[in-house]
């Protein structure tokens, strides 16, 4: 899990080359979770527009999980990659837009 100003981390394409592309992508409406998600196929851009969120992760090891071992707390113009295989659990805060952006595919 990577945090930092988005207009910084989309420049980071060494973390996943499709972070350039960002901008010209149209992000879905992030989704509060209740339990840990993995995706172990695609990267993951959360993207706080207003108001703010936390994102928590657990064992990469133990996906079945519940315990949180980072936390990272987000506000408006922050941004968050969750990188392919990574459990992840979003919460938002009310009155809180956050984008997510489905990035490219990197398992064959």
């Amino acid at each position: 899990m990577v945090k930092a100003r988005s207009k910084e981390l989309v420049k980071m394409t060494f973390l996943d080359e499709a972070l350039s592309s960002v901008s010209s992508m149209e992000g879905i409406d992030a989704e509060e979770s209740q339990i840990f998600k993995v995706d172990g196929k695609y990267s993951h851009f959360f993207e706080v527009l207003s108001g703010s969120c936390l994102i928590a992760t657990t064992w990469r090891e133990l996906p079945s999980s519940d315990e949180v071992t980072g936390l990272m707390s987000l506000k408006a113009g922050d941004g968050a990659l969750i990188l392919p295989g990574e459990p992840y659990l979003l919460k938002i805060t009310s009155d809180s837009e956050v984008s997510e952006f489905v990035l490219g595919n990197y398992v064959q």
